[in-house]
């Protein structure tokens, strides 16, 4: 399988690798959290920006983003290999 690879403004760096990346698997593939009734960690990053947790809902309003596209931000960075940022000027 080829890795995902995404790339994003430099504006979303921060949230990319200070706060979604905290988020993931270890590597036995089990979530972090190591809850033995846990799944998945994108439901654990989901559950925290819907209840205000983690500063997810300060990035958001930050970054000026409605509730679906920010969703489906953190869902992309939380899946993707890797993440290319570019200034804005490229």
């Amino acid at each position: 399988m080829e890795p995902i690879v995404i790339t994003l403004p430099e504006k979303y760096r921060e949230l990319a690798e200070e706060v979604v990346g905290c988020y993931g698997y270890n590597s036995a593939i089990e979530p972090l959290c190591n809850e033995p009734l846990c799944e998945s960690e994108l439901q654990h990053l989901l559950s925290d920006w819907l209840e205000g947790a983690g500063d997810l809902k300060m990035y958001q309003k930050q970054l000026n983003l409605k509730n679906a596209a920010f969703e489906m931000l953190l869902g992309a960075i939380f899946i993707a290999d890797l993440i290319k940022f570019k200034e804005a000027s490229q």
